[in-house]
């Protein structure tokens, strides 16, 4: 399974790297090289209804556009600026990422010879070739393309004749919207918001371009002249005026944006965030802890559970450390996480999760709690970085009654009921594997109490796992009932009712019937057959848990579609 997540990343990465040595050309590079990215990328702006920095705008503008933030190893923020400046000279190379199998040989189908060599190479296709005339006129008044740039992509064939052909075709629906946000990241009509004004919305750079057109007066000393003297200095490859301007901006764009940014000394939080994926990368240390306790499980060695537990505390804190700064940066309330979307509330759960594992390991060091939930840890980043598209990775505002404490609670305990759930499919299918191999019925001596892992007699592997299994599945059962109940408390005062059979609620309580109907059903089941009883209702429990996070969030239409 690791193996395969390694491919899927540099199947997603090597395309990128082969696309970057043909859209710049030397003078672009060499200029790109003079600019200070470092500094250019802390500047504030505003995004997603909060005010975060450059970098963090243009490593989501390059995902979305480009399939990748990295453009031949620029820092982001000058390679978006780049492309942006400068879009109508880029509108004729290949730049719109098509990740889609069945949407590339659509499209090499109706390319011409030499567009279809270099879509053939990079998976990318010029803007040009999707460029209407009113977005060629939001380009022009924008002060980002010239005539000259029209011209010279006038001879890239258009797919916009094309396109209609997949408008009902169900296999491309997901293919053509994708590449409808692609073209629409290369457009950025209002996206780049720079210029602070109160407590409204921030002054997009096209439009302040608009504005000052029209006035037809020289440059003076705002934070929007400033702004247009930048994208002027930068078109004509002036990189001391881009410097002396980033540095002008640098020192007044943070007071000026401090009544809504947390606190200018999150910036570089903010930039070391992004910098590691949203802290996706720590999958790698999840995944030693996975073999290092695999190891331990399976020999009894004491060094490998040392060893295993100490990378899986240090990948604990390390992804707990980056939930901390997604909550500083975000600036909500203390009482409010940042768990709040897909790709907040997987993650959540991964370090929610393991730091419930390390809790359990400490009291009873059986090995399969740390492994269970260091797999769980490392699909959950793995989808995280995989699929950034079904899971967004960006930091937004929280606003209305979503930004309410029992919310933050509700939520917080739902997800760990959902990191518990994982791992009782994990410890599970354990058992199911080793009574595979050693046959049912032999669990050893019964403990003494129910919660405890110490029995009157000697347990068997068998029955090692079987006891964790329950115990966390006995956890699993409390905070899905208790996240449940707290989710209709909430729904009392957020939309006057108490429960409406909302398909996100229906699924929840099916998943607490499942796990409260397994603690039952394991005292009527005979002894020799309890731990098979438990591990199978406790693989239907998570399927129930991800059929509710997955298939009602995507698919299914309801008040709860967006958690």
């Amino acid at each position: 399974m690791i193996a395969r997540a390694i491919s899927a990343c540099l199947l997603v990465c090597l395309p990128a790297a082969a696309a970057g040595a043909e859209l710049l050309d030397a003078p672009a590079r060499d200029f790109a090289a003079k600019v200070a990215g470092r500094r250019l990328g802390l500047l504030p702006v505003q995004y997603r209804g909060r005010v975060a920095i450059l970098d963090t705008f243009a490593r989501d503008q390059l995902d979305q556009m480009h399939g990748s933030s990295d453009v031949q190893g620029l820092p982001p923020a000058v390679a978006c600026l780049e492309l942006y400046f400068h879009a109508g000279r880029y509108a004729d190379r290949p730049l719109l990422y098509v990740r889609e199998k069945n949407m590339r040989a659509f499209v090499a189908k109706h390319l011409d010879a030499a567009s279809a060599k270099a879509f053939a190479a990079t998976r990318r296709i010029a803007p040009a070739s999707l460029l209407d005339a009113e977005g060629w006129a939001l380009l022009v008044r924008a002060g980002r393309a010239r005539r000259a740039d029209f011209d010279r992509s006038a001879r890239v064939r258009s797919l916009r004749d094309a396109l209609p052909q997949l408008a009902d075709r169900k296999e491309f629906r997901v293919a053509t919207d994708r590449l409808s946000v692609r073209y629409g990241s290369f457009l950025a009509a209002g996206a780049l918001r720079v210029v602070p004004h109160g407590t409204q919305d921030w002054l997009a750079l096209d439009e302040a371009y608009a504005a000052s057109a029209a006035r037809s007066q020289p440059a003076g000393d705002s934070v929007s002249d400033k702004w247009l003297a930048l994208q002027g200095a930068w078109r004509a490859r002036d990189a001391a005026a881009v410097n002396r301007l980033i540095g002008e901006l640098d020192r007044e764009l943070p007071a000026a944006a401090a009544a809504s940014y947390p606190l200018p000394r999150y910036r570089t939080l903010e930039r070391l965030y992004n910098r590691t994926r949203q802290a996706t990368v720590v999958w790698v240390g999840f995944a030693a802890a996975l073999v290092l306790m695999i190891v331990a499980a399976a020999s009894g060695r004491r060094w490998a559970w040392l060893a295993g537990m100490g990378v899986f505390t240090a990948a604990t804190l390390a992804l707990a450390g980056a939930f901390v700064v997604r909550w500083l940066v975000s600036g909500w309330a203390w009482y409010l996480p940042p768990i709040m979307n897909q790709f907040e509330a997987v993650i959540g759960s991964a370090v929610l999760g393991a730091v419930v594992a390390i809790v359990l390991e400490l009291a009873w060091r059986k090995s399969y709690f740390a492994l269970a939930a260091s797999l769980y840890a490392t699909i959950a980043l793995l989808s995280g970085l995989l699929f950034p598209e079904q899971m967004d990775p960006g930091v937004r505002a929280q606003h209305g009654i979503l930004a309410s404490p029992v919310m933050g609670a509700h939520v917080a305990v739902i997800i760990i009921g959902h990191a518990l759930v994982g791992m009782t499919f994990f410890i599970s299918l354990a058992y199911l594997a080793v009574a595979a191999v050693r046959g049912l019925g032999d669990e050893g001596a019964p403990p003494s109490s129910p919660a405890s892992l110490t029995p009157a007699g000697a347990l068997s592997p068998l029955g090692v796992i079987d006891r964790c299994n329950l115990i966390v599945a006995q956890l699993a059962c409390w905070t899905v009932v208790v996240g449940t109940i707290l989710g209709a408390y909430w729904g009392d005062f957020a939309w006057g009712r108490w429960w409406g059979w909302d398909p996100k609620e229906t699924w929840a309580l099916i998943t607490c019937l499942v796990y409260v109907g397994m603690l039952h059903v394991r005292f009527i089941t005979p002894v020799g057959r309890r731990g098979l009883a438990t591990a199978l209702i406790c693989i239907l429990g998570c399927a129930v848990m991800l059929f509710n996070w997955i298939v009602v969030n995507y698919v299914l239409a309801g008040k709860h579609s967006y958690a």
